[in-house]
Order: C-alpha cells, then sequence, then structure tokens
C-alpha cells in the first residue's frame, strides 16, 4: 500500500473514532471496542509499535473525551483492567505480526514468480530433437523437416547448441589403415588422423 495512502486511513481513522466518541456515543455506553478497532488499524498500517503507541495514547484521549459526557469514571474502571489491557495488547500485536508475514510471502511469491518467468524462458529456447527421422545408411545424411537432406553434423548445429570437429574414430582408424596422431595436452576434441605415407 502508498504510504500515502496508509496515512490517509490512519488520519481517518483517527479523526472518525475522534468524531464518534464526540458526536455519537451516549452518556452510558462507550464505545470500547472503537478503541481497539483503532489500534488494531495502526498496527496492520504501520506496525506493532505504531499499535502499541496508540494503546498507550487511546486511554488518555478516550478519558479526556468522555469526561465530556460525565462518564469518565465507568470508563476507567473497565480501561484499567487486565482484561481490556490484554485485548489493546492483542489489537497492537497481531494484526502487526500478521501485515510482517503477509509482506514477506508476498516478497517470496514475487521472488519465486521472477524465478518461474526465467526458466519459463530458458526452458522456451530449449529445443528438442525427437521423433523418427530418416538417416541415410551410406553418407549418414538426414531427412530434414523440409525434406531435403542434410548432414547430420549441420542439421544437429542447427538444432542444437551443439559443435563438432571432425575426427576419425580408433575402429574407422585401423579398418582403414590410418594412424591417429598423438592428441596434444588439454585438447579432448578427437583424435586427428593422419594418413599412410
Amino acid at each position: 500500500m502508498n504510504k500515502y495512502v496508509k496515512l490517509i486511513v490512519a488520519i481517518t481513522a483517527i479523526v472518525g473514532y475522534v468524531l464518534i466518541l464526540r458526536c455519537v456515543a451516549p452518556s452510558r455506553e462507550p464505545y470500547f471496542f472503537l478503541g481497539i478497532a483503532l489500534i488494531g488499524c495502526m498496527a496492520w498500517l504501520y506496525g506493532i509499535a505504531s499499535g502499541l503507541l496508540t494503546a498507550l495514547l487511546l486511554v488518555p484521549a478516550t478519558s479526556y473525551i468522555y469526561s465530556q459526557f460525565g462518564v469518565s469514571t465507568s470508563y476507567m474502571a473497565f480501561a484499567g483492567s487486565p482484561a481490556y489491557i490484554a485485548v489493546e495488547v492483542l489489537a497492537a500485536v497481531v494484526p502487526g505480526v500478521l501485515n510482517n508475514r503477509i509482506g514477506r510471502l508476498t516478497k517470496r511469491e514475487s521472488m519465486l514468480a521472477g524465478a518461474n518467468e526465467k526458466l519459463q524462458k530458458a526452458l522456451s529456447q530449449v529445443q528438442e530433437i525427437g521423433g523418427i527421422h530418416s538417416l541415410c545408411t551410406v553418407c549418414k545424411s538426414i531427412l530434414d523437416d523440409d525434406g531435403s537432406w542434410t548432414k547430420v553434423d549441420i542439421y544437429l548445429k542447427e538444432k542444437t547448441k551443439a559443435e563438432f570437429s571432425h575426427g576419425m574414430c580408433p575402429d574407422c582408424a585401423k579398418e582403414y589403415g590410418i594412424t591417429p596422431k598423438p592428441e596434444p595436452e588439454g585438447v579432448t576434441t578427437g583424435n586427428p588422423v593422419s594418413s599412410p605415407e
């Protein structure tokens, strides 16, 4: 919630409380639970500390307003009771705790949504080769989706992120009478071959 909206709601709640007590409250029935609602509202908007501060200031302010109606003695007896004080503390603490938890959950949810969006984007870029593909048994070309024959290495390079280097496996080198050249240290791209001399 925007800080200005919070401020407007808080001021409206305080002014509404004072006006209701000043203009509407009958002299024999003090509105005790309006104060509890005001404490809860402040705790929800600004946290536990502001709820407790409102609870501390509520008794003297309400006592002054009720003194205008001649009911200050009954209010002070009720406001000083442990049950009313406990309800005030609960009204200050519970909404503040709930608001903090909701804020943390909202933050986690937005972080998860961002991570999910990144994963969905990465997943959309993954190209998977599936299905049955025709492969020439002689030249090892593959029939692509357009109906044209393409070399397997070119086809896989276009469809995936794979890069290829050409070499000869040891079995083929033996079959064709070619001896493999020793690989330089750190190179793992395959065995280059040298033809017989």
